[in-house]
């Protein structure tokens, strides 16, 4: 019985060999995913990033001095909360158009799938669910810490597990996504227009192309929905990142930083709404952006996860918009680096598809 059972599965060895095989030789490849093979730094370490203002023009953007503001901010949370000084490069200007146009056109293609179009209402919704069960799941994410800080945002909050709170998130996100579709830009034209930039997708995409920075400050405004990396906080916003940290080739750390101040500066009912009806003046909003954005430093430098519900966590994201709570209730004392899973270094390491890396080699091999 035995050695036909090993008969049996040699046979469907070579059968699932054939098919790779016969996959590859038609054209198609199958999508290799792997984890950076960069560690987290030590705290204490000094480290130095590359700092790159990517604008739109139709948006409201932090002056130069307050972008100051924000990066001192920054420098301060970092040293405080995870013991590390980090400079940073003088801050270089671009548009966000010219920011897109370094991002491969193979590598753009091949995530165009990954976008549920709500500009032209052909997305799937149950894809994207699925989705969104998918990244809980593949983050270790506990039901209780999650429905901990989901839940006042929700209008069900008593899911029974991942996938049933996944259906939730989804239709939270969508139908909250249409009302960012209201919003007006500085020319009076919806912020979210025809253009790709509001897209994740593509944000989350730079690093495959030649860019030259650790930390990518924008103040456009991400909002969107895709069939992968959703996690909770971006979804009940209605698909709206603050930042995200992200696999770079060209990065020491294997990842870098996009963050949007768009959040902080705008002044419209919804973002106001979200912010629990509070307007900050531009310096405390460059504060709370910076306070945030060693946040994103966390997940760069150290690999840390999302404490979902851990309010003292400085890793524990932002509820809504509300940046000001999220800032007085972190604490060091309350969430020191080991305390947790998602606290200890290299919880969730930076990945990459190493099937296009090795086209981008392959690419380059041949100029």
């Amino acid at each position: 019985m035995a050695c036909i059972a090993e008969r049996e599965f040699l046979l469907i060895r070579h059968i699932v060999i054939g098919m790779v095989l016969l996959l590859v030789g038609c054209g198609e490849e199958i999508d290799e995913w792997k984890n950076a093979p960069v560690a987290p730094i030590k705290p204490g370490t000094s480290v130095k990033l590359r700092v790159v203002h990517a604008t739109n023009p139709r948006l409201p953007r932090f002056s130069p001095d307050h972008l100051r503001i924000v990066l001192a901010s920054a420098q301060l949370a970092v040293w405080k909360h995870y013991g590390t000084f980090v400079e940073f490069t003088e801050v270089e200007e671009t548009g966000v158009d010219k920011l897109f146009a370094i991002i491969p056109p193979s590598i753009r293609e091949a995530r165009v799938q990954s976008i549920y179009d709500f500009k032209t209402g052909s997305g799937d919704a149950r894809m994207l669910a699925d989705g969104i069960n998918r990244t809980l799941t593949e983050r270790n994410t506990k039901l209780k810490d999650a429905l901990a800080f989901a839940a006042p945002y929700l209008p069900d909050a008593h899911a029974a597990d991942l996938a049933s709170l996944s259906d939730a998130l989804a239709a939270a996100m969508l139908e909250r996504l249409v009302q960012w579709r209201q919003v007006a830009a500085i020319d009076g034209a919806p912020v979210l227009d025809a253009s790709p930039y509001n897209e994740w997708v593509y944000w989350d995409t730079l690093g495959y192309g030649n860019l030259q920075y650790d930390l990518v400050l924008t103040n456009q405004l991400i909002a969107s929905a895709e069939y992968y990396g959703v996690d909770i906080h971006s979804a009940i916003r209605g698909g709206v990142s603050v930042g995200t940290t992200s696999y770079s080739r060209n990065s020491r750390y294997g990842s870098f930083v996009f963050m949007t101040t768009f959040p902080f500066l705008d002044n419209s009912a919804l973002t106001m709404k979200l912010r629990e009806g509070e307007q900050y003046s531009e310096e405390y909003a460059a504060e709370l952006a910076g306070a945030y954005l060693a946040h994103e430093i966390g997940h760069l430098l150290f690999q840390f996860g999302h404490p979902f519900g851990q309010k003292s966590c400085v890793m524990n994201p932002a509820g809504m918009l509300r940046f000001r709570e999220w800032y007085e209730q972190i604490d060091v004392a309350g969430c020191p680096i080991g305390s947790r899973p998602e606290m200890k270094a290299g919880a969730i390491p930076p990945s990459y598809n190493l099937t296009w890396v090795r086209k981008l080699n392959e690419q380059a091999s041949k100029r």
